[in-house]
């Protein structure tokens, strides 16, 4: 319905190959204006990681959860199977969590953000679709129950939190066959992501294997 004769200007803050093939298919005389982003930029946000297991990610997350006594966060999940599933898991543990992904419908996203943004909710468990385009005040922690596949999102995550010259905490979750991937992310973002030792995981996590040795 647009005229033949007309400017399209888009506007994004990454522009991943499937969006740069529609561009390419429905625009010609293209023109690239790029900004140097600062949000590489993060001294605000203190990164670290956490090196966890597939089976024991929820139990490290919850005890997480509990230590840093978490009002107000963001936690990344990878699959939209995966955001159901572990949301489902926290509200049954009695946190105060919802979700957001893909398959919800726009009304059901705005519903679940308008709640997030009023505190209703203190956690919002959600797929990259939560990762652009959302500017909520004092997130105080991002936590990426799955590492990205690509060290751009994982910017964009963790610029959830330490928004507006506040402080920002993100812990990401990795399995030990993720370091090469995390070595991306410190290459990218210019930052060291040290290593976050959750206290009374190892400890707990022994004596569990010890007891049934002893009936």
């Amino acid at each position: 319905a647009v005229p033949t004769e007309r400017q399209t200007v888009l506007f994004s803050a990454t522009v991943p190959p499937p969006i740069r093939k529609i561009i390419e298919r429905f625009t010609s005389n293209r023109v690239t204006v790029r900004i140097e982003a600062t949000a590489l930029n993060v001294p605000a946000i203190e990164q670290s990681y956490a090196e966890v297991d597939f089976r024991s990610k929820t139990e490290v997350l919850c005890r997480l959860l509990d230590l840093h006594d978490v009002r107000y966060g963001l936690i990344f999940g990878f699959t939209k199977i995966q955001v159901d599933q572990l949301t489902e898991t926290l509200v049954a543990r009695g946190y105060s969590a919802d979700k957001l992904h893909g398959d919800m419908t726009q009304v059901m996203r705005e519903r679940v953000m308008k709640r997030f943004r009023e505190r209703k909710i203190e956690l919002l468990v959600a797929t990259d679709v939560a990762a652009r385009g959302i500017d909520v005040a004092s997130i105080t922690h991002v936590i990426n129950y799955d590492l990205p596949k690509v060290e751009e999102d994982y910017v964009h995550r963790i610029g959830r939190t330490g928004r507006a010259g506040a402080s920002g905490i993100a812990i990401s979750f990795a399995a030990p066959d993720d370091h090469h991937q995390l070595r991306q992310i410190e290459r990218y973002t210019g930052n060291s992501i040290a290593r976050h030792v959750i206290a009374g995981m190892e400890p707990r996590a022994k004596q569990q294997t010890r007891a049934p040795s002893g009936d």
